[in-house]
């Protein structure tokens, strides 16, 4: 036995006893109590002997606890369940086989049955996608190597030197089962707490302030709210609360929300410091607060993802009375949503939030699909696990469908709905600038992927600066997405503000103000809300420059991002997923102008406009780590036209005129940086003349080619040409 198995066994051991120790210190009172001597000393009291239901009790406790132990590592028992099993399977077929003197016999017959059952498990797995390619001379050595262990053992029957060889096949073939069945390490993120605002004091003469105000210039006769009344003041934490009695039939809550800025001119007082909620069950009453000590006034920082019970929390409510949510998981279901924002409100720091929270929740799978290829958020488009520009929108839709269909096929555990695990994840989808991904060819697929595959774990979020049904192609997708989550941040236009059908509401009216918005789910208080922001370092350079630091220790969004966990999917969505470029790719030669002269490619363009048949180099990914990412089609047209056929080679490529084909302009210029010793995104920029974010997705598209490799992240990042790229 060589010393490094001993070293791993002895590990192993190790971590055995201090399991077993949790567990008996995880088990129910009395079940590890020592139960000799029950007697007792002298002066002592015997203890009361415990009845059957009792010990019952305790003994299905016990087994619960055990049970669930396993079931969490089964995965990393399974070598050694099957290591087992083909031990006592040898010593029983040996037993039989020396009573009958057919030894031999029952050797080669063991042998040839393990042989085809490990031949039809691998089939059983390719077929149902639990197996990936790259896995089949694994098998197919395993299959071979315990076919060989069970005709020696049976022959010889049990020995330690059987023993020895079944125990280093057992971690010798296990070694990259367990590198792919491995724990997931849970990263706890250190927030610091949210700063308290304490409650202030409220002048008593403001309490008959706000009501004579009202009845001046909203409930007078002419006025906007004619005939509503504004009484019983309260006080509370940061303001005045009031009963607002409307005029039953003329007036209703959505007309107040729609009219608050009139409100506010004639109370007198900002409308970012008014809120109306409903009252109970009564539609002719409303709980109206003025806010007069806001704890929003200022900038709410994000000190770290706060999420509670499948919910996202976004930021407080303006009036202190609790946070507005994101709800991401319920039973059986994760939920997606709409976010409308115009230029400056605060779209992107709300994506930022809802996604840093969903990878740090340990169970979510991140893809970000930008339709101006990672300038809209591009912390995000550089750590999300899958990431697609403008030009690769078509092949992703593809991939979802993929990844649906295959759930679908395959329910997890056999139940009912989706509930997420480190081992089988929800997939997030963010799609930003939704009016550039969605078309009116594909808007009825992502409607239903919206739709329908909650419940297999894949959601959908849509963000876009216009929330109108235009936006949508006036198909059910803007529904489809407002059914799980929609938060509205003031529109630049008021054509883009109306995502409410019954038309009282339009997100123009809301104040200028970043992160200033409403939630407007199922499970939203309609009420205004401050996101949360969590600062760049471009945002911290700005404000030191200003003399306006942000707060001491405040960690910034790289800092989050690149500390955030990435889960890998399962092997069978994953495979699904890929499967899709695979045959994409499949069709590819037949229609690509590189494989046909300039008038039958100007022929087939209409025919690829859809982008079905855009070549792709396929890279296959091992199931232990799925650093699959699309690439941001940079340059790369979607539709090819007779002057694409023609784009010339690098210059300094010697030899390299068929890569130069498949290459755009900018990707050739990234790529010949690369090879003249340029080796950093910002050095890469300023020596091509592009910008840095525009770099950043070339080197996307260029990483997905294999033409360049990355090390390093944050400052060290390095990147070079491969040998392919040569």
């Amino acid at each position: 036995m060589t010393p490094e198995l001993e070293q791993h066994i002895e590990r192993t051991a190790a971590s055995f006893a201090e399991a077993t120790v949790r567990a008996m210190a995880a088990l129910p009172d009395g079940i590890s109590i020592d139960q000799t001597g029950q007697n007792g000393g002298e002066g002592e009291q015997a203890p009361k002997p415990r009845n059957r239901a009792q010990r019952r009790a305790e003994q299905r406790a016990e087994r619960t606890l055990l049970a669930d132990i396993e079931r969490r590592n089964r995965n990393q028992l399974m070598p050694h369940y099957i290591t087992a099993g083909l031990v006592g399977l040898a010593q029983v077929v040996h037993a039989l086989a020396a009573q009958a003197h057919a030894a031999g016999v029952a050797a080669v017959v063991t042998g040839l049955a393990c042989a085809a059952a490990g031949a039809a498990g691998h089939v059983l797995l390719r077929r149902r996608e639990h197996l990936l390619a790259e896995w089949t001379l694994w098998s197919g050595l395993l299959t071979a190597a315990m076919s060989l262990w069970m005709v020696s053992a049976v022959i010889s029957g049990f020995t330690w030197g059987s023993l020895a060889v079944a125990l280093a096949g057992d971690y010798a073939f296990g070694a990259r089962w367990w590198a792919a069945n491995r724990h997931p390490e849970a990263v706890e993120p250190e927030a610091e707490p949210e700063p308290e605002v304490a409650p202030v004091e409220v002048d008593e003469s403001l309490l008959a302030l706000y009501p004579r105000r009202w009845a001046d210039y909203l409930g007078g006769t002419g006025c906007i709210l004619a005939g509503s009344q504004l009484v019983s003041g309260e006080p509370f934490k940061h303001g005045i609360e009031y009963i607002l009695r409307l005029h039953p039939g003329k007036h209703d809550l959505d007309m107040v929300r729609a009219n608050m800025s009139k409100i506010a001119s004639g109370l007198g007082h900002p409308q970012t410091k008014l809120t109306v909620d409903p009252y109970e069950e009564n539609p002719a009453l409303a709980r109206f607060r003025v806010v007069t000590h806001s704890p929003v006034a200022a900038d709410v920082y994000f000190h770290g993802p706060q999420y509670d019970d499948g919910q996202i929390v976004l930021g407080p409510y303006i009036d202190g009375l609790g946070d507005a949510v994101w709800r991401l998981y319920t039973d059986n279901s994760i939920w997606g949503g709409l976010i409308v924002g115009g230029t400056g409100s605060g779209k992107s720091r709300l994506i930022d939030v809802i996604a840093l929270t969903a990878l740090y929740t340990g169970y979510t799978y991140v893809i970000h699909v930008d339709g101006q290829d990672g300038m809209s958020c591009p912390q995000l488009w550089e750590h999300a696990q899958e990431r697609y520009g403008a030009d690769d929108a078509e092949y992703a839709l593809r991939r979802l469908i993929a990844m649906q269909q295959y759930r679908q096929r395959n329910r997890h555990g056999g139940g009912h709905g989706f509930n997420p695990a480190p081992e089988y994840p929800g997939i997030l989808v963010i799609v930003d600038e939704a009016h550039v991904v969605v078309t009116k060819e594909n808007a009825e697929k992502w409607a239903k992927l919206a739709r329908e595959a909650r419940k297999v774990g894949i959601a959908v979020i849509m963000a876009d600066q216009d929330g109108s049904l235009e936006t949508f192609k006036k198909s059910v997708l803007r529904g489809s997405l407002r059914a799980g989550n929609a938060v509205g941040l003031r529109t630049d236009e008021r054509s883009q503000g109306q995502i409410l059908a019954h038309g009282q509401f339009n997100l123009h009216d809301l104040p200028a103000i970043p992160g200033y918005g409403h939630t407007l789910g199922e499970v939203a208080r309609h009420a205004p809300f401050k996101n949360r922001w969590v600062p760049t370092r471009e945002d911290a350079a700005k404000r030191e420059a200003k003399g306006k630091p942000l707060p001491q220790g405040l960690r910034l969004v790289e800092d989050w991002y690149e500390q955030a966990p990435k889960i890998a999917l399962d092997h069978g969505t994953l495979h699904a997923g890929n499967r899709a470029r695979r045959d994409g790719l499949a069709a590819a030669p037949a229609t690509t102008p590189a494989a046909m002269p300039a008038p039958a490619a100007a022929q087939a363009a209409p025919s690829t406009a859809q982008g079905d048949a855009t070549p792709r180099p396929m890279r296959m990914v091992l199931p232990t780590v799925p650093k699959l990412r699309g690439t941001d089609g940079a340059n790369t047209p979607t539709s090819p036209t007779p002057a694409a056929t023609a784009t010339p080679a690098v210059p300094d490529a010697a030899g390299s005129e068929q890569l130069g084909m498949e290459l755009s302009k900018s990707e050739q210029r990234v790529l010949a940086a690369i090879r003249a010793g340029h080796t950093q995104p910002s050095t890469i920029a300023e020596h091509v003349g592009l910008t840095r974010q525009r770099v950043g997705a070339l080197l996307g598209t260029l990483a997905g080619k294999e033409l360049v490799t990355k090390t390093g992240s944050g400052p060290a990042v390095r990147y070079e040409a491969t040998t392919a790229a040569a």
